[in-house]
């Protein structure tokens, strides 16, 4: 796989959005992977996620200006509406057995909330992970593998009308919201955030890589604490991760045990 250059992140076309910063609370106290004020690092994340104040996002990925992206918050159809089309989802997720992630030890549900906003099209948790690995084409991009990373839109397949889904917290009711991403994107955006203050993680930073056999991994070096100003990034990190894996990286134990990423043993390793 070649190396990017600095000249394939940029797309005339499209307006390069930058990764987004979450706004939380200032007097927030990020403690999730240790004990404090009597509460477990499972109940501390879960104040985290849940207690959060809500702050609208600038999306992550390249695209135009003008794309829409489907909020349970921010929608116009009005909350009967919204909470109708979530719900639809929720059972089509469990009906095709994807989707729908528990938080071990606490309430948490990560719901995808995904549908086309002129045809109203409901999109699954499977609809989304198919879609993402083999997007509709879109010259802009120099090559596939850019868009794969980059391109965090979802195309219906009945009006070809382009929007962003979300990824629904809930405890039951829902809580906030934040961006859905796939798994490449999840993992690339991480690597970029640690980038800008010079530090490589994951495929960027080549001891990380794993060999099983014929099977390569890489090694899951990211402390969740470190990602206290990036909700969006912790929500996703945890839909694709086993339920075990959750558990060491909200406990803070996943770089010491040696966990890999998503548990996936097939990843393409970065040349």
């Amino acid at each position: 796989m070649a190396k990017e250059s600095k000249d394939e992140m940029y797309i005339p076309e499209l307006n390069v959005l930058e990764i987004s910063d979450e706004i939380i609370d200032d007097n927030f106290d990020f403690k999730f992977n240790s004990i404090s004020n009597g509460k477990s690092p499972f109940e501390n994340f879960e104040d985290y996620l849940l207690n959060r104040k809500f702050e609208p996002e600038k999306p992550y990925g390249l695209f135009n200006k003008d794309i829409e992206v489907c909020r349970f918050f921010e929608s116009g159809f009005g909350s009967s509406r919204n909470e109708n089309i979530l719900s639809e989802i929720k059972s089509k997720n469990e009906k095709e057995g994807y989707g729908n992630v528990k938080i071990p030890n606490t309430n948490i549900t990560l719901i995808n909330y995904s549908f086309c906003p002129k045809c109203k099209k409901i999109y699954s948790f499977n609809d989304l992970k198919n879609y993402y690995l083999n997007p509709k084409v879109d010259t802009n991009f120099k090559n596939r593998i850019m868009q794969y990373r980059e391109d965090t839109r979802v195309c219906c397949n009945v009006c070809d009308t382009y929007f962003l889904p979300s990824l629904i917290i809930s405890d039951g009711t829902p809580k906030n919201e934040v961006q859905f991403l796939c798994r490449v994107q999840t993992m690339n955006a991480i690597e970029r955030y640690f980038l800008e203050n010079n530090i490589k993680v994951l495929t960027r930073k080549k001891e990380n890589a794993i060999q099983k056999g014929e099977l390569k991994g890489i090694k899951n070096d990211i402390y969740l604490k470190d990602l206290e100003k990036k909700p969006t990034l912790i929500s996703n990190m945890l839909q694709y991760t086993p339920v075990k894996l959750i558990m060491n990286l909200i406990d803070g134990t996943n770089v010491e045990k040696g966990d890999i990423l998503f548990n996936e043993w097939k990843w393409k390793w970065r040349e």
